[in-house]
């Protein structure tokens, strides 16, 4: 088996950094200060993943909002539909996904319900590189 197909739940971080789909934006900012991340998964009370808050999205809800941003919520700014990949895909597949919709981390999910999710980590494209790395 090469390291191409080592799944991405064998790579993955499974440190993730949740947010509610109800955190104001002020529990939002927080977050990030206390996480050190760039981005936070959102959830619906029950765990389901319902998207992903970056510092991007931060920067273009202060844009859009100006100081009304205060009075906004997670669900108001969050990216709905981010992309995301179950952790029995393998890296390679990742890999591709990653570079197809251009971007440098994937949620991880495993299914719970007919069209629901729940993350369970998240891959980037450091942690594919240093699997071929070492």
């Amino acid at each position: 088996m090469g390291i191409e197909d080592k799944t991405v739940a064998e790579v993955m971080s499974r440190v993730i950094h949740t947010i509610s789909i109800n955190a104001t934006f002020s529990e939002i900012i927080e977050a990030f200060l206390e996480a050190k991340v760039s981005a936070l998964i959102v959830v619906a009370p029950n765990g389901e993943f319902m998207g992903i808050i970056s510092k991007t999205d931060i920067i273009l809800a202060i844009k859009k909002f100006g100081n009304k941003v205060w009075e906004k919520i997670a669900d108001d700014i969050l990216c709905p539909n981010p992309y995301a990949i179950e952790g029995s895909a393998t890296i390679k597949e990742a890999a591709r996904k990653m570079l197809k919709h251009k971007v440098h981390r994937l949620i991880v999910v495993t299914p719970s319900g007919v069209g629901k999710f729940t993350p369970v980590g998240v891959i980037s494209a450091t942690d594919i590189l240093r699997e071929f790395a070492s």
